[in-house]
């Protein structure tokens, strides 16, 4: 398991170029039922992946912007947040095993990624949820409901209480994935916007966007 996750993240820092993202082109004609079976697999597909953009959050009056950086391989994520608090930067490192929260000269520990980042630095985000919802895919773990684009991937996905809406999808070494995710619950707002991916996978044959 080692092994594979040193080559895998030895392809995404040296193998693969960072590719700004582009529009991908919107299918026409078929069952966008029978496309989203597809394009779940495409997505299934992917080994790791890497993504370069902004996050902000938004409730009532307050307002965090930040740049953003999420390395995901396999089920392990490397997450680095700049510029949100003023204080430096945010590193969250997740496994199966457990999460690690460095900040500020801290380091923390825990189960719960969501719950670290709620306790200490106030923020709320679904980071448990999000590894899916990022490229376009529901969570594993519960029941959802989906509207679907002509090309049958996501428009809209309702999951653990959050609504994901899509704005746009990008051609990326044969993977079609978000450009824009945009997400709310409770009264709060989340909004990634992804300026460069980078993917590790073998696509389905006929997909890609």
């Amino acid at each position: 398991m080692m092994r594979r996750w040193l080559y895998l993240c030895g392809v995404l820092l040296s193998g693969c170029e960072m590719l700004p993202v582009s529009e991908a082109p919107i299918g026409v004609g078929g069952d966008p039922r029978a496309a989203w079976a597809q394009h779940q697999l495409q997505l299934n597909s992917l080994e790791a992946w890497t993504l370069d953009g902004r996050i902000s959050l938004r409730h009532e009056d307050e307002a965090w912007h930040a740049s953003l950086r999420w390395q995901q391989i396999d089920s392990a994520y490397h997450i680095n947040l700049f510029g949100p608090f003023g204080q430096g930067a945010v590193q969250l490192d997740g496994s199966p095993q457990g999460v690690t929260l460095q900040h500020n000269g801290e380091t923390v520990q825990s189960n719960d990624a969501e719950q670290l980042l709620r306790q200490h630095l106030g923020l709320q985000v679904p980071v448990n949820g999000l590894r899916y919802w990022a490229v376009g895919l529901a969570a594993p773990d519960s029941g959802y409901q989906q509207e679907l684009d002509p090309a049958g991937r996501l428009a809209v996905l309702h999951q653990n209480g959050w609504r994901v809406r899509y704005r746009g999808y990008v051609s990326v070494q044969g993977f079609s994935l978000p450009g824009k995710v945009f997400l709310d619950h409770d009264g709060l707002d989340v909004r990634l916007v992804v300026d460069q991916w980078q993917a590790v996978g073998t696509p389905v044959a006929g997909m890609g966007g």
